[in-house]
């Protein structure tokens, strides 16, 4: 917590790895989808302001977008296997026993048969399971992309079966994963009442007490008993 009253939710470490998640994700969706449907009318638009070789720029752009996203999820792993923080982010996105009954009162709560809405720690089941979605979106991703992208390596050994099975799952999990980010991921930062116009932890780093004491109270809890544990210890030592 800060002098300021706000709590820690990001580091700059990890707003560095969700901007470059974030950036990548948004050029590959944008430029997919244009080389998909090359004829839509707001891809028509590109060719006034990239020229004749409008396409070819994209199927360039896309590639890049990709080797970033790959690159960004290396440096995620790095980060959740040889630091501190990083192993415990990965130990507090896990599912346990909590998330279900998270999950059960959640439900209770919206049909107005309980009165409070469940205590979440540091993570809901929510983001947890947008989080190893992204994991299994990018594995999948990443996978069938680098196939397309090889083709001339791969057809030999996967055939033409196997190829177009590598793009119709490129094409599905990519409507999926938009899906999930736009109308999902993008409601709860954007969209949500709680947190209108925008939940701002993801470039300032920051939640303020009320955000914490409404999204995160198990979390909060947790933190001002360590600090009423350390000022405790401070006191007696001081005596």
């Amino acid at each position: 917590m800060t002098s300021e009253g706000k709590y820690l939710r990001m580091t700059k470490n990890e707003r560095i790895q969700h901007f470059l998640l974030l950036s990548s994700f948004i050029t590959l969706v944008i430029t997919g989808f244009a080389l998909k449907f090359p004829e839509a009318f707001w891809v028509k638009w590109s060719i006034f302001i990239i020229g004749k070789n409008a396409f070819e720029v994209r199927g360039v752009v896309h590639r890049i977008a990709a080797v970033v996203m790959v690159a960004g999820s290396i440096y995620h792993l790095i980060y959740v296997i040889f630091t501190k923080r990083g192993r415990k982010l990965v130990k507090d996105l896990w599912f346990y026993r909590t998330d279900i009954t998270d999950l059960r009162d959640s439900l209770m709560y919206i049909i107005g048969k309980r009165n409070e809405r469940p205590y979440f720690d540091r993570f809901s089941y929510i983001e947890k399971a947008e989080y190893w979605a992204v994991v299994w979106g990018t594995v999948v991703m990443g996978g069938t992309g680098m196939m397309l992208w090889f083709e001339n390596y791969f057809l030999p050994i996967i055939n033409v079966s196997g190829m177009n099975i590598a793009t119709a799952v490129h094409w599905y999990e990519a409507i999926l994963a938009s899906l999930a980010i736009l109308v999902w991921h993008f409601y709860f930062i954007f969209l949500n009442p709680d947190v209108s116009p925008m939940n701002k932890a993801w470039y300032t780093g920051f939640l303020t007490r009320h955000q914490m004491e409404h999204e995160h109270p198990r979390e909060l809890a947790k933190i001002e008993e360590e600090m009423l544990e350390r000022t405790t210890e401070s006191s007696e030592k001081t005596e």
